[in-house]
C-alpha cells in the first residue's frame, strides 16, 4: 500500500477537534417531576451544570471519529499494489537522449560494462529496467516502444513477441542532438486518444527539457526515474581560433571557456592539438558555480584545432571541441567584365587579387581580351576565390570548363541574365544579411531591371515589392544576383558602393579553410558537392564518434544527384565529408558535431510536465519527482479511494439511525 498525498494528512485534526466537542457537550438526565411546582428548581440544577466532564463511551462519538478518519484518508489519496498492469496495450516512452550517456552507478544484479568505451552508463540501466517492466508488468500485453530523436522514433507498434521487444530495446541507441521530447509525448498522447484499455510509461533520467504547456493524456500515465547518481561532468562551453596577420603562416591564438557541474573547484587538464600534434597543455581550475576562460597565444597554424579536456569525467560527449583554421589572405577574384573600372577598384581596394578578363559582348564567337592578347575562350589558370560576371555574358563562359568553374566556385552575377524591363520604383528595403550591413541605398537610382528570379536563392534588396538582389547557396557554393546592370544605375558613384562590394566579397569567400565549421548532432549542413561525384559520405576522424566505432555513413542522394544539404552524424565528433569522382579522385571537407549543451546540464532533474484527463477535466500537474506506483516492477497501483467513499457513507448512515432514535447519553 501506499500513500500518494501526505499533506492531507493535516485534516487529521478534525478528530481531536470531534473529541473536543463531546467533552463540552453540556449533559441533561431525564427527571421525573411529580408536580410543576418543582421545574424552577429543576432549571437551577441544570444551570449549573459545568460542560467539561468526563469523556463517556458513546457510539455516536466513535461513528463520527471513523467517519472522519475514512475521509481523511481518502484524502490521503492511497493506493494498493497488486501484481500485474490493469492495461492491454502499454506504450513506453524510453528517453535517450544525449545525457543517457553519462556514467551510471552500477545497481542491483548489473556488474559488467555495457557500452563500447567499456562502462556502464544511465542508457544501460534504463535498457535493464525496460527488460524488466515489459517481463513483469507487462505480461500478455501489447508493447509500444516510443524514443526521443530528431523527431519521435516509433520502434515497436502493439508488438506481442517477446523476443522482438527484447532485441528492440537492447538496440536502442543515444541521440545527442535536440532531441523531441514534446513531440514523442505529444505522439504518445495521440496513439492513445481513443483507448480505454491503454497506459504511457515514460523512463527518463528526468533531464528532460521544461515545457510551459502541459502534456494532457486520456489514459493513465506515470513516469520513473532512472537514477544512477549525479556525474561529474566539465565541459568546454565555447572554443574559437583568431589569426593575428593576414597570412597562414603568422601565429595565432585559441580562447576556450571551461564549465563544471562539481560543488568544489576542480582541477582539469585542457590539451590543444593542432592537426594531431599536441601544441599546449595547461592545469586550468574551474571555480564552483562559475567559468573558467582559457586563451593559448602565439600558436602555429593548423587546419584542425583540437581542446580535449582529461580527467575524471562521466559524461564524455562535450569533453572535446573542434576548430578549422582559416586561410587569410588576398582573395583571388576573377572579374569577368565589359569594362567596369568603379567594380574593378571596388574589389582591389576591398583587398581582392583581381584577374580581369575582359568579354567582348558584341561578339558571336564570344572572343576575349586578356592582358592585350587576343585568344580563343580559355579558362585562366590556378584557382579562383570568387567569380563575377558584370553584365550579359556571351554562350561560350556558360559551357564547358567554363560552366565546371563557376560549378564548384562561388559566383556573383550583375545583371548577367534576363530581359530587361522598367523599375517600378518604390523606396529601398533591407533584408537582414551580411551584403546588406551598414548600408541603405537612399537616394540611389536605378533605371531598368533584369527579369530573373533565382531558384537558390532569397531577395535581400527590394524596391518597394520588387527585388533586386538575391542571395543564397547553389550546389553548397554561395551565390549572389544584382538584378540590374551597373551602367543602368548610380549606385558606383554612392559613398555605400564601396561598402557594398566589400560586404559581398567578405560574404562570398567566407571560410577558404577546408573547415566546414560545428553542427549540432541531426542538423542539416549546406556542403558544396562537385557536379562528377559518383561517390559521398561522411567518414569519423576522431572524437566520440572515432572512439565509440561509428561506421561511415552515405550521403543523401536527391533525383538530380547527392544534395548540397546533408544532415550530419547524430554522434559527436570529427567527421569528413569525402567526395568521389569515377576517376577516384577525391575532394574532401571537415566538420565538427556537437552536442545539445542541454545534455551536459546534468543537475536538471525535473522530468516531463504530464497530466491526466479524467471525464473531460484535467487532474492537478503530476509530481514526476515524486515515487509512482510503477517503481516496483511487480506491482501496479489500485486506488483506494471507491473503496473508502463506501465505507464513509455506511459509516454516515449508521450514524443517522443512532441519531433517529434519539438516545443523548
Amino acid at each position: 500500500m501506499g500513500i500518494q498525498s501526505w499533506v492531507s494528512l493535516w485534516f487529521g485534526l478534525a478528530i481531536p477537534a470531534i473529541v473536543l466537542m463531546y467533552m463540552f457537550k453540556r449533559k441533561y438526565i431525564d427527571t421525573t417531576v411529580p408536580s410543576h411546582m418543582l421545574w424552577d428548581r429543576v432549571l437551577r440544577n441544570l444551570e449549573a451544570n459545568r460542560p467539561w466532564q468526563k469523556l463517556q463511551n458513546r457510539l455516536l462519538l466513535w461513528l463520527q471519529l471513523l467517519a472522519a478518519a475514512v475521509i481523511i484518508f481518502a484524502l490521503m489519496q492511497p493506493f494498493l499494489k497488486v501484481s500485474g498492469s490493469g492495461s492491454q496495450h502499454i506504450v513506453i516512452v524510453a528517453d535517450t537522449s544525449g545525457s543517457m550517456s553519462a556514467e551510471a552507478e552500477v545497481q542491483g544484479g548489473l556488474t559488467k560494462p555495457k557500452d563500447e568505451a567499456g562502462t556502464f552508463t544511465r542508457l544501460d540501466l534504463l535498457k535493464e529496467r525496460i527488460q524488466e517492466y515489459v517481463k513483469d508488468q507487462g505480461k500478455g500485453k501489447d508493447i509500444t516502444l516510443l524514443t526521443v530523436g530528431a523527431r519521435p522514433v516509433t520502434l515497436l507498434s502493439r508488438e506481442e513477441d517477446r523476443d522482438v521487444i527484447r532485441k528492440a530495446v537492447d538496440e536502442m541507441q543515444l541521440y545527442y542532438g535536440q532531441a523531441s521530447y514534446r513531440e514523442t509525448l505529444s505522439l504518445a498522447s495521440a496513439l492513445t486518444r481513443e483507448e480505454t484499455d491503454a497506459e504511457v510509461i515514460v523512463f527518463t533520467d528526468g533531464q528532460w527539457k521544461e515545457d510551459t504547456d502541459q502534456m494532457v493524456f486520456n489514459v493513465p500515465i506515470s513516469v520513473e526515474k532512472i537514477a544512477g547518481g549525479l556525474p561529474l561532468n566539465y565541459a568546454v562551453e565555447q572554443f574559437g581560433i583568431s589569426n593575428k596577420e593576414s597570412n597562414a603562416a603568422a601565429p595565432s591564438s585559441a580562447i576556450a571557456v571551461i564549465s563544471s557541474n562539481s560543488a568544489q573547484p576542480v582541477e582539469v587538464e585542457a590539451n590543444l592539438y593542432g592537426d594531431d600534434k599536441l601544441l599546449i597543455s595547461r592545469e586550468v581550475e574551474v571555480k564552483s558555480g562559475a567559468k573558467a576562460t582559457v586563451t593559448f597565444a602565439d600558436i602555429p597554424f593548423a587546419e584542425v584545432y583540437r581542446l580535449e579536456l582529461a580527467g575524471d569525467d562521466e559524461y564524455h560527449a562535450d569533453n572535446e571541441s573542434y576548430a578549422f583554421g582559416t586561410k587569410l589572405g588576398s582573395s583571388r577574384v576573377l572579374l569577368l567584365t565589359a569594362g567596369n573600372m568603379f567594380l574593378e577598384k571596388a574589389l582591389q581596394l576591398s583587398g581582392a587579387e583581381v584577374t580581369k578578363v575582359v568579354v567582348n559582348t558584341e561578339s558571336a564567337a564570344g572572343t576575349v581580351k586578356e592582358t592585350g592578347q587576343s585568344n580563343e575562350v580559355p579558362v585562366p589558370t590556378g584557382d579562383f576565390d570568387l567569380i563575377v560576371m558584370d553584365g550579359s555574358m556571351p554562350e561560350a563562359y556558360t559551357k564547358g570548363e567554363w560552366a565546371v568553374l563557376t560549378d564548384k566556385t562561388p559566383l556573383w552575377t550583375i545583371g548577367t541574365q534576363g530581359k530587361k524591363k522598367p523599375n517600378p520604383g518604390g523606396r529601398p528595403v533591407m533584408v537582414s544579411h551580411p551584403v546588406t550591413s551598414y548600408i541603405t541605398l537612399s537616394g540611389v537610382y536605378v533605371g531598368n531591371l533584369v527579369d530573373e528570379e533565382p531558384m537558390w536563392g532569397e531577395p535581400i534588396i527590394k524596391f518597394g515589392d520588387t527585388p533586386v538582389v538575391y542571395a543564397g547557396k547553389e550546389g553548397g557554393y554561395p551565390r549572389l544576383s544584382f538584378g540590374f546592370l551597373l551602367q543602368d544605375s548610380d549606385l558606383p558613384l554612392s559613398s555605400e558602393f564601396p561598402v557594398l562590394v566589400n560586404n559581398a566579397l567578405k560574404w562570398l569567400t567566407a571560410g577558404k579553410g577546408s573547415g566546414l565549421g560545428r553542427y549540432m548532432a541531426g542538423a542539416v549542413a549546406d556542403i558544396p558537392i562537385a557536379a562528377d561525384t559518383v561517390k559521398a559520405g561522411f567518414v569519423p576522424k576522431g572524437g566520440l564518434a572515432f572512439e565509440r566505432g561509428v561506421a561511415p555513413s552515405e550521403a543523401m542522394r536527391t533525383d538530380k544527384g547527392f544534395s548540397a544539404a546533408q544532415t550530419v552524424p547524430e554522434t559527436p565528433g570529427l567527421y569528413v565529408f569525402e567526395q568521389e569522382n569515377k576517376a577516384g579522385e577525391k575532394i574532401s571537407y571537415s566538420l565538427a558535431v556537437t552536442s545539445d549543451p542541454f545534455e551536459g546540464e546534468l543537475s536538471f532533474d525535473k522530468g516531463p510536465l504530464v497530466s491526466q484527463s479524467v471525464n473531460g477535466q484535467t487532474e492537478g500537474e503530476k509530481d514526476s519527482a515524486a515515487p509512482t506506483p510503477s517503481n516496483d516492477a511487480d506491482t501496479s497501483a489500485t486506488s483506494l479511494i471507491p473503496w473508502l467513499a463506501a465505507l464513509a457513507l455506511a459509516v454516515i448512515a449508521a450514524e443517522w439511525g443512532v441519531y433517529q432514535r434519539g438516545r443523548s447519553i
